[in-house]
């Protein structure tokens, strides 16, 4: 039995490596939790990573530690971010991720640093910019080619080092309807491990619900576009506990998921945990995050312009 366990333990993903890396996209609890439909609400820290116009949406000081896991693509990632909306109308943030995938596999490895800021033009329109930095590393002799150019990781370093950096741009034509577009490294880097594409998308919230709808379409991890299609909502129960579903399509994998969340959230801090599951998928990929952030000044962290991150309370 002491055998078996080590072997299993030992066992590389059942995952493709485009499935357990999921466009590099960082994974937060609330993201998990609505299948990635954060392009119009998704505020404070989860700016940084979905859409960093809409930073100035929540006037907040906040500092976050998260982590995520996937048993399938044995994948995991630690990280932070810290994102002030609140003391000038510029809001910046700062968020730093280490990323491991199939540690007996591919061996991927990968540290993701991004630098946000974002101006609000009025209370209904914010543009918004992150500088992004990605190291990644990849064993050799891995990929389905054995050693090849194709596929394989670099014996003297990394296969990717170097910046990009992503643009977006939310309207709100009404307080409760926001707007938005993403276009995430604009510099077309040219590898799936840091690909190009654009995310749009429209929600519509109050301070107790959110309903969103995105859609997202890669042109680099393929060989041609193809096209994510996700979508979540939340509730408050209580004014402090946020519920949250979502659905998630991937025409990319050809996978069809489904996710949920729960949180509590307090005048000074918030604990969230998210989770997605691939119901429709030749090897399905479950997904969990679990997150904390504190509030350092609970009496800016009120939302302009309704709904969206319920952490952001």
């Amino acid at each position: 039995m002491l055998s078996f366990a080590r072997t299993a333990a030992a066992d590389p993903s059942s995952t493709s490596p485009e499935q357990g890396w999921d466009l590099g996209d960082v994974m937060t609890p609330r993201g998990i939790a609505m299948s990635g439909a954060q392009a119009a609400f998704g505020t404070s820290t989860n700016g940084i990573y979905y859409n960093p116009a809409n930073l100035p949406f929540s006037r907040v000081y906040h500092f976050e530690g998260m982590a995520a896991f996937s048993p399938e693509a044995r994948r995991q990632s630690y990280g932070g971010a810290i994102v002030d909306s609140s003391t000038s109308r510029l809001a910046g943030g700062l968020g730093g991720q280490w990323i491991q995938v199939d540690p007996d596999g591919i061996k991927r490895r990968a540290i993701d640093l991004r630098l946000a800021l974002a101006f609000p033009f009025s209370d209904k329109v914010a543009i918004g910019a992150v500088g992004r930095y990605l190291r990644g590393e990849q064993g050799t002799a891995q990929g389905p080619f054995g050693r090849s150019l194709v596929s394989d990781g670099n014996p003297d370093g990394a296969v990717i080092n170097g910046f990009s950096f992503d643009t977006g741009i939310t309207v709100a034509p009404i307080q409760e309807l926001r707007i938005a577009v993403v276009g995430r490294n604009l510099t077309n880097p040219g590898t799936s491990m840091q690909p190009t594409n654009i995310l749009f998308g429209a929600g519509y919230g109050n301070q107790s619900f959110t309903l969103e709808a995105n859609g997202q379409v890669d042109f680099t991890t393929y060989g041609s576009a193809k096209m994510r299609a996700m979508g979540g909502a939340e509730y408050f129960l209580f004014d402090r506990v946020p519920l949250r579903l979502g659905y998630r399509f991937d025409a990319g994998l050809m996978t069809h998921s489904i996710s949920g969340g729960v949180g509590y959230v307090d005048s000074r801090f918030s604990v969230e945990f998210g989770l997605r599951r691939e119901i429709v998928a030749d090897n399905p990929m479950t997904v969990m995050g679990l997150a904390a952030r504190f509030f350092f000044d609970g009496g800016a962290t009120g939302i302009a312009g309704g709904g969206g991150d319920g952490s952001a309370f």
